[in-house]
């Protein structure tokens, strides 16, 4: 049995509606616009455009084939892509006619773009949210979120839900309409239903309302000699039947173009009803490879209903693989780009890969997945999480307030960055800020099971769980050449030392199967600058039985008041080497005896003491007289750019380089170049807020002449020039830009993210 409104699925398997497909012969354009569009057009052209996201989800697209919403339209519903590119002509959807964006709202459905066992294509320019919906007051969905291609909204509350039996030009040409539907149970209140039509001169004649019964309920409306439209309307939701025919054939209970669990209360965190996303990417079948998310806007993606159990199942765009070991099904995604897109405000992940069905096969891995200029922001759980996945880059990304808890439905913990079970992930030049929650919460933390994860080049500022932390199971994992300012706030709520509590450094051998313990394989943690301000106290941990692990060339700055910073290594089982780090004030960290082999005690001299703590990278470079310059331990000898334990990377935080073969300096700076404080001032001029949905403010030190400003698209095309101390965004999309800052005879290039 099934229901409109389906608390619980029942025994069926639902299909598709394939009636009306359109099949193509060769590569076409499409325009769709819901305020100037007709679903009886033809779509080829901006002149006559579709309508509806109903009848892009009617027809089958082809290689080479795009669809372009127009500027600044809005849209209701769930497009489900149906048809795949090829690798030299994938399926684009794009924006025509202006520079807004155009908006889809997923409105309760699973998600707002689905995309299910199909393959090449690029998806560019979309605003996508999906938190307001259709859901009734008794918390459950209706027929639609089920079936999205079978069952419609309805036009009104009065009439719910719709089944299109018939249009005109679908060449039908007036035949006789007969609807079966075996109705099994009936809300409290009843339910009716009616026909409409429309008549000879197209016009629509809305008959009156019947009641609907237990048992067959048979609907014909009889031929005519014209073309006509016939729609049948019921009045709720709340319906349950285990049968539906349109002129004898089933309507269901065949091969499904659905998801499992798409319904069902199975499967929560894979593909059940009450999970929510801007853009989910299945794949069940087959292997898909080929997908580019560019310039896209995704926020407020919630689960609906908001209750308790699932208040926190919301993703703005997710890659999900279910395998089938026992049947030979090893389904895998690869070839992934999210390029300039901003997602924000998710009950849960951001950007989430997910592999089903594959635990303890490891050799199986989603790849090539790049994350270039994104922002992740207020998120709920983490920005970006890779699962089973190879070949990861993610570079140019902010990470700002994850685990948010700025709305209830929100999951309220969760790190920048995480990857699990994954090999050859890259993660530089990037910001992590203002991760809050209970649990992990780091600017980016190593999961378990991973190889060859190196996080470097990255900004890590404000984050309540720590910097950096190593889980178990790993192989050649680390961080490198980081910045860390103020991590580590947290503080335990039952007061238990090494337990929740903030950290500057924490590696475990955690590895998920309590009580069992997976030791790692080359943890290193070198090259990184840390500042604590003296408000703050986060601990140094190692766990036993961690493996062997590499520290080197850190340099830790601490205010000069406030409790003390705790550490303790754990001898036990451990491999450590640990040497030549510098600790100052170090009268203020209760030192480990292992983390004073070759360590320095004094001040490093950072490149502007009066900025220290502040959210501001360029006041870690080091002064021209700094102690730290070369007297870091030596990290050479390997051609393999991925043995991070043998090959330093040959750059520094700043781009500076750092040779195999003298020893570099202590810290994420390796500059040995003068360098007059006085003269160079960083922070001298400053754009505040970076990230940002309006105006950018302009503050320079000591300055009141004039001010103009170039403002530059991530692409380097010229957008246009302001004047003055104040910046509006707010005619550009959402994105990336570079503002250059004239003032007087100097010049700065700094970047701001519009929102």
């Amino acid at each position: 049995m099934f229901q409109f409104i389906c608390l619980v699925p029942k025994k069926i398997t639902l299909i598709t509606l394939l009636t009306f497909i359109l099949v193509n012969t060769k590569a076409q354009v499409y325009y769709v616009s819901s305020s100037q569009g007709n679903d009886l057009n033809n779509g080829l052209s901006i002149q006559s455009p579709f309508q509806s996201i109903e009848k892009l989800n009617s027809m089958q697209f082809n290689p080479g084939d795009s669809i372009y919403f127009k500027s600044g339209d809005y849209w209701e519903g769930m497009f489900w892509i149906n048809g795949s590119g090829s690798d030299t002509q994938p399926i684009v959807i794009d924006v025509y006619g202006g520079p807004n964006r155009p908006i889809i709202n997923g409105f309760g459905y699973q998600a707002s773009v689905l995309i299910f066992n199909d393959q090449h294509i690029h998806i560019n320019g979309l605003e996508i949210y999906n938190s307001y919906s259709h859901i009734d007051s008794s918390g459950t969905s209706t027929i639609s979120t089920e079936t999205p291609n079978l069952f419609l909204n309805g036009p009104n509350t009065t009439w719910t839900n719709v089944f299109k039996a018939c249009e005109i030009g679908d060449g039908n040409n007036g035949a006789a309409q007969t609807f079966e539907i075996n109705v099994t149970n009936l809300p409290p209140q009843g339910a009716n239903y009616r026909v409409i039509k429309t008549v000879a001169n197209q016009n629509w004649y809305f008959a009156p309302s019947q009641t609907l019964t237990l048992g067959i309920n048979t609907i014909t409306v009889n031929a005519v000699n014209f073309d006509r439209a016939v729609k049948f309307q019921f009045s709720s939701g709340a319906v349950e039947f285990d049968e539906i025919l349109l002129n004898g054939i089933s309507m269901y209970g065949g091969s499904a173009k659905k998801l499992p669990g798409f319904g069902g209360v199975e499967n929560s965190w894979g593909s059940g009803k009450n999970v929510r996303f801007g853009i989910k990417v299945v794949a069940s079948t087959q292997d898909l490879e080929n997908f580019s998310f560019k310039n896209l806007y995704i926020h407020d993606i919630y689960p609906t209903p908001d209750i308790a159990n699932n208040i926190h199942l919301g993703y703005g765009i997710k890659l999900e693989t279910q395998s089938d070991t026992v049947a030979g099904l090893f389904n895998r995604i690869s070839n992934v780009k999210v390029i300039n897109t901003s997602i924000s405000e998710t009950g849960h992940y951001g950007f989430w890969i997910k592999s089903l069905g594959l635990n303890g096969i490891d050799s199986v891995k989603n790849s090539q997945i790049l994350v270039e200029n994104c922002v992740f922001e207020h998120t709920g759980g983490s920005g970006f999480v890779p699962n089973k996945s190879e070949n990861v880059l993610v570079q140019n990304c902010i990470f700002n307030h994850t685990g948010s808890s700025i709305d209830n439905r929100m999951w309220k913990r969760g790190s920048g960055m995480w990857p699990f079970d994954c090999k050859n992930v890259v993660a530089q030049h990037n910001k992590f800020m203002n991760a809050h929650g209970p649990m992990d919460s780091y600017g980016s933390h190593i999961d378990y099971g991973n190889e060859n994860v190196v996080f470097q080049y990255n900004y890590s500022y404000n984050n309540e769980g720590g910097f950096a932390e190593v889980l178990g199971d790993n192989i050649n994992c680390g961080y490198r050449y980081n910045i860390s300012v103020n991590d580590g706030y947290r503080e335990d709520p039952n007061g238990t030392p090494w337990n929740h509590k903030g950290k500057i450094f924490w590696v475990s051998n955690f590895c998920g199967q309590n009580p069992i313990r997976c030791p790692s394989v080359g943890t290193f943690i070198y090259n990184n600058t840390i500042f604590v301000n003296d408000t703050l106290n986060p601990e140094i941990y190692f766990w036993p039985d961690v493996g062997d692990v590499h520290v080197y060339n850190n340099l830790i700055v601490v205010g000069q008041g406030g409790e003390i910073i705790p550490t303790l290594i754990e001898n036990n089982l451990n491999n450590l080497y640990i040497s030549h780090n510098l600790f100052y004030d170090s009268s203020r960290i209760d030192l480990d005896s292992d983390l004073e082999n070759n360590a320095l005690y004094v001040d490093p001299l950072l490149f502007n003491s009066v900025y220290l703590g502040e959210n501001n990278p360029q006041a870690y470079q080091i002064q021209n007289n700094s102690p730290v310059i070369g007297n870091g331990f030596l990290i050479n000898g390997s051609s393999d750019t991925t043995n991070y334990l043998e090959h330093n990377g040959g750059l520094d935080y700043f781009g500076n380089s750092v040779s195999h073969h003298v020893p570099s300096n202590i810290g994420a700076c390796n500059t040995s170049e003068s360098m007059d404080i006085l003269v160079i001032n960083a922070e001298d001029i400053k754009l505040y807020p970076s990230v940002t949905d309006g105006y950018v403010n302009i503050s320079i030190e000591d300055y009141s002449g004039t001010i103009q400003t170039e403002i530059y698209g991530m692409n380097g095309k010229f957008m246009e020039i302001q004047s003055g101390n104040k910046l509006s965004f707010k005619q550009f999309k959402s994105g990336i830009y570079f503002c250059n800052v004239i003032y007087g005879n100097n010049n700065k290039t700094l970047k701001i993210v519009k929102l």
